[in-house]
């Protein structure tokens, strides 16, 4: 039977812990600072590799029987081992943003990998080095971390180039590390002076092959000596992110510091990743911006006698709360304990039996723990993630993310374990069909997982979304109402089904759920107000009803400034009056203004292509038909008025390819429907009636499929 501390007992213990902490907080920043003042600051290049799911275990220096890796080995011999370091996510952008941050993730802000960047005040590794006069370079291999991610600020030049698909049904989210290598090579070998840091990331396929050269590269340029070389990993597993175990977080952590100082300790102090930063700037003698958790590692790395405090070490993943509007989970790791808490808390003796594990963590058990979780968890809010670019939708479904509307508020239904990872495993297999254009395989997963959970609001409405891709209205319409049943109150749903009516031409019909999406809209934020008026300003245009449009055009920009709906729906209006040059000059605006503030306004290429078409400005019409569809891949109406341009022109050859790539990004009833029309309209009715068959089988096959 459990023994309970009496109350103030655990308080008592309570204060003497945070007594402790911040004690031990104070000597390692008096430490740190001594060996600041005594040291050679590092004056050599710095190079950070983080490769993608590399495990300690697959290392010689973490007790691997076999070398698989013989250069990695070779500079672990070299630099400072830390046997227990450890990832504060499982997730690739949130645990990079850690790394180059060296803040947590409830503090950068990225809280999953799609919807997120790093916030622009942060001060990442690059901008702190490059102030202290160093070259910054970096070179990546995933998609995650691309520009938009926000990991590259502060760096002077940032390779993250991935070749074009393959096909439809290859959307790229990677690239060969061998590719990343080169580039980031070419960037060093560049580089005048010695004074520069680069960062890499490659996966664990490329870590081998991407150390040996990089290491080459400094020898061949008398570097390696002199050379500041940190090797870890964002992640200890690839894959969903669910977890918050020592298989997914342990990380292997080598730094090599110049002239081999530290060569061959072993340190056993469970240290993170945000202690990066500080022990790099550390390194060079820079200021560590306050308000850092972290704390430089220096004292454990230079000298048999340096101690750190242990700390409670924190890790999140809330990719079951964005991805299927599952329950997030939280952590805290003490050399002797984890507490997990997710639907429920989970505490796990990680040495039973070990005092001295348990005297080195100050005895934390599960109250001290879940206190100092509360602490940290307190008043900080989960901000739903910004929308997923329309062009940027395959990549990340391939990724295992289909997007959800934001405010889902209900409380995520508790799951097993077990059925956690089912809802996880068939969640994931949704996304990444549905990367692949099988949306029929996408809408059975998702309907796997609302059957055996039907208050997954979640997925009801990322079903409800499939559906009406495929153009299954009546059954899209179940979906939402189900979702709505979860969610009332919601707008997003409403405003989801006033765009169904709207794809399959049916405005009257959008009317109510706009204004409805317009009425529960007045209860949320500015963001929920924006989108439902947003959706009234197309449905009114759809209807031209340019009055209503106006007005909710000026509900839009209330809210949301960086959308320039007035001066679309006046274009419109002049568009409609045939007065082109003026609905030119407003649409003109109206992309100027979006793209200062950096939005992309669905249409509005199309409507400045159109007007330039009627213009007889051909060239620059297509210019802007294309960029609509680079932003807004499954426009039907871009790829129509190309083929009429294409057609005017008689450019029968661009014709037949425009056609085809219609059918190939939307290869739903839709995208047969529309290009049949093309040809009828082209005057080849042979050609129209079997993209015509092709429809009908298409629509036999999803009929089957979706029984």
């Amino acid at each position: 039977m459990p023994r309970h501390t009496p109350a103030p007992l655990r308080r008592w213990q309570a204060v003497l812990i945070l007594s402790v902490f911040a004690v031990a907080v104070t000597g390692a920043a008096a430490a740190g600072w001594w060996y600041a003042r005594e040291s050679t600051p590092a004056q050599g290049p710095i190079v950070l590799i983080s490769v993608d799911g590399l495990h300690p275990d697959e290392l010689r220096a973490y007790g691997a029987p076999a070398s698989r890796a013989p250069a990695i080995d070779a500079l672990a011999a070299d630099a400072v081992v830390f046997e227990r370091a450890y990832a504060h996510s499982p997730l690739t952008l949130p645990a990079h943003a850690s790394i180059l941050a060296g803040q947590l993730p409830f503090e950068h802000g990225v809280r999953d990998e799609a919807g997120f960047a790093l916030k622009d005040e942060a001060r990442s590794f690059a901008e702190l080095l490059r102030n202290r006069g160093f070259d910054t370079g970096a070179a990546v291999s995933s998609f995650l971390l691309r520009p938009e991610s926000g990991v590259a600020q502060g760096f002077s030049f940032f390779d993250a180039e991935f070749p074009a698909p393959a096909g439809r049904h290859a959307p790229v989210v990677e690239r060969d590390g061998a590719r990343t290598m080169e580039a980031a090579r070419r960037w060093l070998e560049g580089r005048q002076g010695h004074r520069f840091f680069l960062f890499l990331q490659v996966d664990d396929a490329a870590a081998e092959s991407s150390v040996a050269s990089l290491v080459e590269a400094l020898r061949n340029r008398g570097l390696y000596g002199q050379a500041t070389i940190v090797v870890t990993a964002d992640r200890a597993e690839t894959g969903a992110g669910l977890s918050l175990d020592e298989a997914a977080l342990h990380v292997p952590l080598l730094i090599k510091q110049p002239d081999g100082q530290g060569a061959g300790r072993r340190v056993t102090t469970p240290v993170q990743h945000i202690d990066l930063l500080p022990t790099v700037l550390d390194l060079v003698h820079a200021p560590i911006p306050s308000g850092l958790r972290g704390r430089s590692l220096r004292p454990v790395m230079d000298g048999e006698g340096g101690r750190l405090p242990d700390r409670p070490i924190y890790a999140e993943t809330l990719a079951p709360m964005f991805r299927f509007g599952g329950a997030g989970k939280f952590s805290l790791t003490t050399p002797s304990s984890r507490l997990v808490r997710g639907s429920r808390d989970e505490f796990v003796d990680r040495a039973p039996g070990d005092a001295a594990a348990a005297a080195a963590s100050g005895g934390a058990g599960a109250e001290e723990l879940r206190g100092e979780l509360d602490r940290l968890l307190e008043g900080r809010t989960v901000t739903p993630p910004a929308d997923i670019a329309p062009a940027e939708e395959d990549q990340f479904a391939a990724l295992g993310y289909l997007g959800v509307a934001p405010l889902f508020d209900t409380e995520p239904e508790p799951l097993e374990p077990q059925e956690e990872d089912q809802v996880m495993t068939a969640h994931h297999a949704a996304a990444v069909l549905a990367s692949q254009k099988d949306y029929p395989g996408a809408i059975a997963q998702l309907r796997s997982i609302a059957l055996a959970h039907p208050r997954m609001a979640v997925v009801q409405y990322q079903l409800g979304m499939l559906l009406g891709r495929v153009g299954r209205v009546g059954d899209a319409r179940k979906a939402f109402a189900a979702a709505a049943g979860v969610e009332p109150d919601n707008p997003y749903i409403p405003i989801a089904v006033a765009g169904l009516f709207l794809r399959a031409r049916q405005g009257e019909q959008a009317r109510q759920p706009a204004a409805l999406a317009v009425a529960l809209a007045e209860h949320h934020d500015g963001r929920a107000r924006a989108g439902a008026h947003e959706m009234a300003v197309r449905v009114a245009l759809a209807l031209d009803d340019f009055e209503a449009a106006r007005a909710h055009a000026e509900a839009v920009e209330r809210d949301d400034p960086a959308l320039p709906m007035r001066l679309v729906v006046s274009a419109r209006m002049l568009y409609a009056e045939g007065k082109y040059d003026e609905a030119l000059t407003g649409f003109e605006q109206a992309a100027a203004a979006a793209k200062e503030h950096g939005r992309a306004v669905e249409d509005l290429d199309l409507h400045i292509g159109q007007a330039l078409a009627r213009l007889d400005r051909s060239a620059e019409a297509e210019e802007h038909l294309r960029n609509e569809l680079r932003a807004f891949p499954r426009s039907v109406h871009a790829y129509a008025d190309l083929v009429m341009l294409y057609h005017a022109a008689n450019r029968d050859a661009d014709v037949e390819k425009t056609l085809s790539e219609l059918t190939e990004a939307l290869p739903t009833p839709e995208g047969y429907e529309t290009a049949a029309r093309l040809w009828v309209s082209l005057g080849e009715p042979s050609r129209a009636a079997a993209v015509k068959a092709d429809a009908r089988a298409l629509v036999r096959r999803q009929a089957l499929a979706l029984r």
